[in-house]
């Protein structure tokens, strides 16, 4: 597996390059989001809430039985739609920690991406 660079690692900030980079980013970010707002409410949980000052932590734990389920439907869709875990990185590059609304999916997606890498054959997708 190769180690995981950046997507802005070799671009200059306001160049054409990093602006059509940064909109693919973007654009994959939202699907990631709407992926993790459907399962959250579909079935009828709340997104974490952490308050100010929390780090938010690659390896937190569901809270709950009803939150790890979600959490590997989200896991079996990201692998399904072959969201990596580089995308999945660059994607939580661009949520600011110091917004709520920005921190409830980093609560959800670094996690994801720790079960991701531990348990790559648990969420593999197989077609014949």
């Amino acid at each position: 597996m190769p180690c995981y660079s950046a997507w802005n690692e070799h671009l200059k900030p306001g160049t054409p390059e990093y602006l059509r980079a940064e909109a693919e980013v973007r654009a994959k970010l939202e699907s990631i989001k709407h992926i993790v707002d459907y399962y959250y409410e579909v079935n009828g949980f709340a997104m974490p809430s952490l308050p100010d000052g929390v780090a938010v932590e690659p390896f937190r734990q569901p809270k709950s039985a009803k939150e790890s389920s979600i959490r590997e439907a989200i896991c079996h869709h990201f692998a399904c739609d072959e969201v990596g875990v580089s995308t999945l990185y660059d994607a939580c590059s661009l949520l600011d920690e110091n917004r709520p609304e920005d921190r409830a999916y980093l609560a959800v997606i670094l996690p994801s991406v720790s079960l991701l890498r531990q348990h790559p054959n648990r969420f593999k997708t197989v077609y014949d």
